[in-house]
């Protein structure tokens, strides 16, 4: 039986999301096949580990780390002295997601759940996701970028003209529909923009895609194989953070989405040419839109999508004939095949 340490938490805005997510992953875990361990890192950078690591588990909207926990220790491969034989790093966001976790996990010579150091690092970051995206000659939306410590800032009304009408303001480097904002009107864009800041140095401003909101799984390593397809119809204005994770009984989820067979078959195609130009590994959430006219653009690639019970990654494997205590399991090995075949490589450089 192989131990599994179970990360969560972490220093970003998607903590509580990354609670949850570890939570249904440890619930599912196929206990004939594994033991895990579940450690967290609070909002301050600790790393802590205790029996019962979670409190109001079962909210959403109070789910946080349970008081008085004991310290963890990652070293030699062992937690607090035990063995680990792999880790499923499930922190979104920053120094979760974005290659740093990742990092700090191939220091230790620990196989991992997800991509890599490079994939994870540009696929945190929006602006450069999409420059490579669109290089190989995908469809994403047109968007120009904005920092903070620029004397001088594109005006609203010169990205409308660029842009549209109507604007997507977002942080570029964080998921989960955290600090983004829909702008129609002049008065609302400097508020968005203040609001995505206070979360990220560098924005996207984006064009908006009158579509069909669709979202593709994708799991494997060298040779990926993607979901059937999903769509998401919010019940407010977009697909927003609070409708993911808070309210989510507001926001309607079909699965598998209403697509001629083509389409799905085209849907697939670019999730999984999505996912190899981006040099990731074992698995991917990409998120499309379908417009009337059949033309498919990216949105964008989360390389550590959510993992709750109310999560489309799963629920879109799930559809597709591979139940989630299964899922969890092939993540898990194509970690372990993946670390083997890199230490190899590592020895032969010696």
């Amino acid at each position: 039986m192989q131990t599994i340490l179970i990360l969560c938490g972490g220093e970003s805005g998607e903590h509580e999301v990354s609670l949850q997510s570890a939570n249904s992953i440890a619930r599912f875990l196929p206990k004939d096949r594994y033991r895990a361990i579940i450690v967290g890192i609070d909002k301050t950078g600790q790393w802590v580990t205790g029996d019962p690591l979670l409190q109001n588990a079962d909210d959403p909207s109070a789910i946080a780390l349970a008081e008085d926990l004991t310290p963890a220790k990652l070293e030699n491969r062992c937690l607090n002295g035990e063995k680990i034989d792999a880790v499923f790093p499930i922190i979104h966001g920053t120094h979760g997601e974005d290659g740093a976790l990742q990092g700090l996990l191939q220091m230790q010579h620990l196989p991992y759940v997800g991509s890599g150091v490079l994939g994870s690092a540009v696929g945190m970051d929006k602006d450069l996701m999409k420059r490579l995206l669109l290089h190989a000659g995908l469809n994403c939306a047109k968007h120009v970028v904005v920092y903070n410590w620029q004397e001088t800032r594109p005006s609203y009304i010169d990205l409308v003209e660029n842009l549209g009408p109507v604007l997507f303001v977002k942080p570029c480097n964080l998921g989960s529909s955290v600090g983004i904002s829909k702008v129609s009107r002049e008065e609302e864009f400097e508020k968005a923009l203040l609001f995505a800041f206070q979360f990220d140095t560098k924005v996207i401003v984006e064009s908006f895609i009158d579509g069909r909101e669709i979202e593709v799984s994708v799991l494997g390593n060298e040779r990926p194989e993607a979901s059937v397809p999903g769509e998401i119809i919010p019940g407010g204005d977009f697909y927003s953070y609070d409708a993911k994770y808070i309210e989510s009984d507001t926001t309607q989820l079909v699965i598998p989405a209403d697509l001629s067979p083509d389409c799905v078959s085209d849907i697939q195609e670019i999730a999984n040419k999505s996912f190899r130009l981006l040099e990731l590994w074992g698995l991917a959430r990409v998120d499309l839109f379908v417009e009337q006219s059949g033309k498919i653009w990216v949105n964008e690639v989360n390389t550590l999508p959510g993992f709750t019970n109310i999560s489309m990654y799963p629920k879109l494997w799930e559809a597709t004939g591979l139940p989630y205590p299964e899922l969890i399991h092939q993540l898990i090995q194509l970690a372990i095949k993946r670390f083997q075949a890199e230490e190899l490589l590592q020895r032969n450089r010696l």
